[in-house]
């Protein structure tokens, strides 16, 4: 018996590709279908405002190539793994992608650019597409669960960005089944992407606009491992756990349990969530209080607010207290303060009001600078089971509201209804394009039989608004 047919990558590749479409839940496959449409809406929005797009689109335009796989959006068709690379970034750029607490990254933009950009190339049907993306969540997701455990997210606390890194195994899986490959093959694959996976949180303090190139880069990853294989290139199956491994380099210590217990009977897909504001989701749960407090506040001018206190888990503390006064868009994505300023004063947090005269704005300001956050011991203790905060809003006159909550909505256990994840769609689309573009979306991603869908259809819907508002 050959050892290392029992090593993770062997174990794991075996078990991808084992499952067709007729095996996958029915419920699996509808969250696969709620995550695509997002994803979909979120990389049409990030066409017209992210940051990073203008650079990256121009990059590999003119860097040009075979071409195999369409934009969506710019409709120009690269190869298949910078057409990956740019539209997991773009998906990224607004922070509005779907995420996952319990493996800490952002599973959409790097699976789905990939199985799209197979998918098309190799003319996939919907289903297969909708598989692929069902096995690229899980497979990313187990990994980052594993690195990142509970009580110890070592991966993360190591300086690492867990989208760039673990998102690679993600498009890998996703490719190897759009690519027909055996389980010998897909271990292949899925190692050869993990040879490839990179990403660091540090730009989150310097520059954020930059960190929608990991989840580009992890998408390439496994579009670039898929093809290197059948052409016939082979990788260590011993990528995880081998004495210079994967594991070894990127976390203290992991779970196998996470990475490859219940294969088959927990799904991770159906453990996402979806965010509401385009912010960093550590900022969130701190925003549904501050709206839910501002309903309080109905005869209150802002200016009689002496104090805002927020108490949460260190996590959000290190990612979105540090930024008060953001200089720019991106900037403002990652400032709990600002965003709370925003939500009290508008009710809301959407890409709108971060707006350059926003940004500018001295009410908001004077309103962010009395954002005071610190940690909860108990929220510490507690994360990332829960992912809560305390908010409290102190007036001149000593009066004062608080509120507190567990988790933000858009949570697995507070999941949005379809007119709600509708109205995500609707409401960050509007801006940019013609209303009929959210209702067509729906229509063929959600609401059309899955048998009769075709991505060419989804393609021909961003070409047709691609010049629109």
């Amino acid at each position: 018996m050959d050892i290392l047919s029992n090593t993770f990558a062997s174990l794991i590749g075996d078990f991808y590709a084992s499952i067709d479409f007729e095996s996958l839940p029915e419920p699996v496959v509808l969250k696969a279908r709620r995550v695509l449409v997002d994803f979909l809406a979120t990389m049409a929005v990030g066409i017209k405002i992210g940051p990073i797009v203008p650079v990256l689109s121009h990059y590999f335009i003119r860097t040009g190539g075979i071409e195999e796989s369409t934009i969506l959006g710019i409709g120009k068709k690269l190869p298949a793994a910078n057409a990956a690379f740019c539209m997991g970034a773009i998906g990224h750029s607004v922070e509005l992608d779907d995420g996952h607490r319990f493996g800490t990254c952002h599973p959409a933009a790097a699976v789905i650019p990939a199985a799209l950009t197979i998918g098309e190339r190799n003319q996939k049907n919907f289903k297969e597409v909708i598989t692929a993306i069902i096995k690229g969540y899980d497979a990313m997701l187990r990994v980052a669960r594993s690195i990142n455990p509970s009580h110890n997210p070592s991966h993360l606390n190591r300086g690492f960005h867990t989208t760039g890194t673990a998102g690679a195994f993600g498009s890998a899986i996703a490719c190897a089944h759009l690519l027909g490959m055996n389980g010998l093959d897909t271990t292949y694959c899925l190692s050869l992407a993990g040879l490839q996976s990179c990403g660091l949180v540090e730009m989150l303090h310097d520059h954020p606009s930059i960190k929608p190139i990991q989840p580009g880069r992890a998408a390439s990853a496994g579009v670039m491992a898929g093809d290197l294989v059948i052409l016939g290139a082979k990788s260590p199956r011993t990528l995880f756990e081998g004495k210079h491994g994967w594991l070894k380099a990127m976390t203290d210590q992991y779970s196998e349990e996470a990475l490859i217990g219940e294969l088959g009977q927990r799904w991770e897909i159906l453990y996402t969530y979806t965010k509401l504001y385009p912010t960093c989701r550590h900022c969130h749960p701190a925003i549904d209080l501050a709206i839910a407090i501002r309903g309080e506040l109905i005869n209150v001018d802002l200016s009689e607010i002496k104090d805002i206190n927020v108490k949460t888990y260190s996590v959000a503390i290190s990612e979105v207290a540090e930024i008060v006064v953001p200089s720019n868009f991106e900037e403002a994505l990652f400032s709990m303060p600002f965003s709370l300023a925003i939500a009290l004063r508008e009710g809301d947090v959407g890409l709108h009001h971060f707006s350059q005269a926003n940004l500018r704005d001295e009410s908001l300001i004077k309103l962010a600078k009395k954002v005071h956050i610190s940690l909860d011991k108990e929220m510490d203790s507690n994360y990332p089971l829960h992912r809560g905060a305390i908010l409290q809003i102190i007036l001149n006159d000593g009066k004062s509201f608080e509120k507190q909550n567990q988790l933000p909505k858009g949570e697995p256990e507070l999941p949005l209804t379809d007119d709600e994840l509708f109205g995500k769609i609707s409401r960050i689309t509007s801006p940019f394009y013609q209303k009929v573009f959210s209702k067509r979306l729906w229509q063929i991603v959600i609401d059309s039989d899955i048998n009769q869908v075709q991505y060419a259809e989804i393609i021909e819907l961003f070409k047709e608004v691609i010049n629109e508002k």
